[in-house]
């Protein structure tokens, strides 16, 4: 077997072989549209792997992003893709290796204190120091059994479809505004809307094309949107259609309420599922039969502190604390070490101490309860983080819990 050497991509035809590469292992023919879009936002330096001379034999890869954080502060993050070993190169450390080498290039650019990923297979990021930090839901129902509370306030907007151009006016704003506060939300900067309203046949896994809703205030403000795809479909009792729901933002309860009303009320539409939504998604508490609206949890985004002292500063915390974690992390041993943290909703510091530890925990659980959707206290009952002084986690787990769910509405 020809030697491997584990190098960067060079330029953009080694780019295309790269994504070609990345794309197989997914059992995935490549698409080039969507490569280009990708090529737009991606830094060549930061997608690296082993390649023969011939072809790549792994990859993997990140993206410069930032993450809002409980308290709402938005900071960088390495947003980790694209890690793929080939089949025939299975078993001989290569995955390993990468997350070595990509851990300690995140570290020495000093910029970011977390990486963040979606795991394709729940088992292989764990022993990295990678802890599943939040959940996603897929809500689905059949619409006539839909109907909201008789206490939901629609307001005076109205709603209207729009094409893509109209759609991009208003919508970064409102989704900019929409979750300026939700633990896990990314930033989406032009290249990375175009990328996420690219309509393939692909994409629509038999659905039809991309479409686009707008809702706006009375006095003429944009204040929603919607991004759907509808299916039509007939059965011998009639129209059996089916809608497919990406996206729904809103900058306030009435908008919301709204657009999702007109979403459920489309003519010919029996069933409907949205993928993107939170844990705690509005939407399950305003219909009046709450079991009509079936909700699966799904695993969402793993965290990962690169910089255990610099993350735990970055983010705000829900009550006080002054808490000494004894934290271990085998594969990046910095982080190793007892961290003295005192912190609260107006800002936080933490610095190496040698004082005793009160909470003993592993760089794998500390990522699980960052943002605030993993609770302390359900770890330790688990046995998987230790109290070391009494009382100690309680008063801990408050302090990292949040008001509200960390969410993770973009895939990368």
């Amino acid at each position: 077997m020809p030697e491997l050497s584990l190098r960067a991509v060079t330029d953009d035809d080694d780019f295309q072989s790269f994504m070609a590469t990345m794309y197989s292992v997914f059992l995935q023919d490549p698409q080039p549209d969507e490569i280009e879009l990708g090529r737009k936002f991606t830094e060549l330096d930061r997608m690296f792997g082993f390649h023969d001379g011939t072809r790549w034999a792994a990859t993997a890869g990140a993206y410069s992003k930032k993450v809002s954080l409980p308290g709402g502060a938005l900071v960088p993050v390495a947003a980790v893709t694209g890690v793929t070993v080939s089949p025939s190169h299975r078993r001989k450390g290569l995955l390993t290796a990468m997350m070595r080498h990509q851990l300690d290039d995140i570290r020495s650019r000093g910029t970011e204190a977390l990486a963040m990923l979606f795991a394709s297979e729940t088992l292989i990021y764990g022993r990295f120091g990678y802890g599943l930090a939040s959940s996603n839901a897929v809500l689905s129902g059949r619409v006539r059994d839909l109907g909201f509370r008789t206490d939901v306030d629609l307001g005076a907007g109205t709603v209207t479809e729009a094409d893509r151009e109209t759609l991009l006016g208003a919508a970064p704003a409102i989704y900019d505004r929409a979750l300026a506060n939700l633990p896990g939300r990314m930033d989406r900067p032009a290249p990375w809307w175009d990328y996420w309203l690219h309509d393939t046949a692909e994409r629509r896994k038999g659905a039809g094309s991309i479409r686009f809703a707008l809702h706006h205030e009375p006095d003429g403000s944009a204040s929603a949107y919607a991004i759907y795809r509808p299916k039509s479909d007939w059965a011998p009792a009639g129209p059996n259609g089916e809608l497919h729901v990406q996206e729904v933002r809103a900058t306030n309860p009435r908008a919301y309420a709204r657009i999702w009303r007109y979403l459920l009320d489309i003519d010919l539409i029996r069933t409907m599922q949205y993928d993107g939504a939170a844990v705690d998604e509005r939407l399950r508490y305003l219909v009046a039969d709450q079991r009509a609206l079936q909700c699966q949890v799904n695993d969402a985004i793993f965290t990962r502190l690169v910089d255990v002292p610099r993350a735990l500063t970055l983010r705000r915390y829900a009550g006080d604390v002054d808490v000494v974690l004894q934290v271990s992390d085998e594969f990046c041993p910095w982080n190793t070490g007892r961290f003295r943290l005192r912190a609260g909703r107006d800002g936080a510091e933490c610095e190496n101490t040698d004082a005793p530890a009160d909470i003993a925990i592993t760089a794998r659980d500390l990522g699980a309860i960052y943002l605030g959707g993993v609770s302390l206290q359900a770890l330790t009952t688990a046995g998987l983080a230790g109290e070391l002084t009494s009382g100690a986690v309680p008063a801990t787990a408050t302090a990292f819990g949040w008001p509200v769910a960390p969410s993770m509405p973009d895939h990368f």
